[in-house]
């Protein structure tokens, strides 16, 4: 069960980084007037949100007292 809500999280995750990295690369290849590679957006944004879904997950998990080992 612990897998599936991790691997839920993740691809939350992948698909918004992805959605939030393209509309970044339109908006700075608007402004600069370049040519944006988006595939590449596509991917670093996802790899980023993984990222830091990850890490707010492995923080709050050792936080969380009611969590702890005695």
């Amino acid at each position: 069960m612990k897998f599936m809500k991790t691997l839920s999280k993740n691809i939350i995750a992948a698909l918004w980084g992805l959605i939030l990295a393209e509309v970044l690369a339109y908006i700075t290849s608007q402004l600069e007037g370049m040519t944006p590679d988006y595939k590449l957006m596509a991917i670093i944004g996802a790899v980023m949100a993984i990222i830091a879904v990850n890490c707010v997950n492995a923080i709050t998990g050792k936080a969380d007292p009611a969590k702890q080992e005695k």
